[in-house]
C-alpha cells in the first residue's frame, strides 16, 4: 500500500518549512502514514487527516524535557503539516536506527517510566470514549467476522462494562503515549533508545493505559519489572487490553484491510485478555 505514492518535492517543502531536502526516497512508513528520507531529514505523510496539531507540537515540548523524540519542524504558516496532493505531511530529522522489536523490553519500559514521570504537561484528559464499540456494532455482520459475531459482540460489551467501572475509580493521570509499542521505537547500534515515535494520540490518562502494552510481548513480567510497576489497577489494564484488541480488530474491518491481522492482532489478542491480566495480578493493588 502506497508503493506508487510520490513525495513532495523540494520546492514544496522549502516553501512549506523553510527546509532544504534533498530527493525524497521512499521509507518504511505504517499503518497510518508513507513515510520518505533523504537521509537529514523525515516526512511522514498521513493517508487520513490527521486531527490536530497537538501531538506534532508536543514533540518539542517532549524533546526539551530530554525525552528521545524527533522534534516536528513548524511550518512557515505556524501550523506544523502542509498538504501535497490533497494530504498532510509533516517534517522531522531523520533519525537512523532499527525498529525495536520485545528483545529491547527492557529498555522501551524505562523510556516509558521516563515519559511517565513528566507533570508540567498541560494535554487533553481520556474520556475512554472508544470508536471501534460503534464500528463494531454496526459491522458484525461483516464476512470477515460474521462466523464469529458472538464472540466480537461478548467483548464489546464487557469492554462498555469495563469502561463504566474504570471511569469510576479514580486513579492518577500521566502523559500517556497509548501506542508505546516496539515498533514505535528506534534502537541504536548499541541497544539504546535512539528515538519514540508516533505522539498523536498522546493524553493525560492513566498509567495503565501504557502499561498494558507489557501484556502484548512474549515476557510481560520482564517488562513490568523494568518498568517498576506495583500497585496498578487492574480495571484499567482490562480496559486498555481489551481495548486495543478491539480497535486493531475494528480498523481492519472498517478499512477492509489486512484480513490476517483480524485473526492475529484482532481474535487471537481477545482471546489472550483473560490469561494476560492473570499475569499482571502481582503487580495491582485492586
Amino acid at each position: 500500500m502506497g508503493s506508487d505514492v510520490r513525495p513532495p518535492t523540494t520546492t514544496q517543502v522549502r516553501d512549506a518549512f523553510g527546509v532544504e531536502v534533498g530527493e525524497l526516497r521512499p521509507h518504511p512508513g505504517g499503518f497510518e502514514a508513507d513515510a520518505f528520507t533523504d537521509g537529514r531529514w523525515f516526512v511522514k505523510l498521513w493517508r487520513q487527516r490527521p486531527d490536530s496539531d497537538a501531538g506534532l507540537a508536543l514533540t518539542a515540548e517532549l524533546a526539551a524535557r530530554g525525552i528521545p523524540v524527533p522534534a516536528a519542524v513548524r511550518a512557515l504558516d505556524g501550523s506544523y503539516t502542509s498538504e501535497h496532493h490533497g494530504r498532510r505531511y509533516a517534517l522531522f530529522p531523520f533519525v537512523d536506527g532499527r525498529r525495536g522489536t520485545w528483545n529491547d523490553a527492557d529498555a522501551i519500559a524505562r523510556a516509558m517510566r521516563a515519559v511517565h514521570e513528566i507533570t508540567d504537561l498541560v494535554l487533553p484528559r481520556t474520556d475512554m470514549d472508544e470508536w471501534c464499540i460503534e464500528v463494531l456494532r454496526d459491522r458484525h455482520d461483516h464476512p470477515w467476522i460474521v462466523d464469529r459475531r458472538d464472540e466480537v459482540m461478548a467483548n464489546v460489551d464487557r469492554l462498555e462494562a469495563v469502561i463504566e467501572r474504570a471511569r469510576a475509580i479514580d486513579v492518577p493521570h500521566v502523559v500517556c503515549h497509548h501506542d508505546l509499542f516496539p515498533h514505535n521505537v528506534l534502537v541504536d547500534r548499541d541497544g539504546r533508545i535512539a528515538t519514540l515515535l508516533d505522539w498523536g494520540h498522546t493524553m493525560l490518562a492513566p498509567r495503565e493505559h501504557d502499561v498494558f502494552a507489557a501484556l502484548c510481548g512474549p515476557d510481560p513480567v520482564r517488562f513490568l519489572r523494568a518498568y517498576g510497576a506495583e500497585r496498578l489497577d487492574l480495571t484499567h489494564l482490562e480496559y486498555a487490553r481489551l481495548a486495543r484488541s478491539l480497535r486493531d480488530l475494528a480498523v481492519r474491518i472498517y478499512n477492509e484491510v489486512d484480513l490476517e491481522g483480524v485473526n492475529t492482532w484482532g481474535f487471537d489478542g481477545l482471546r489472550r485478555v483473560d490469561a494476560d491480566l492473570a499475569i499482571s495480578r502481582p503487580f495491582c493493588d485492586r
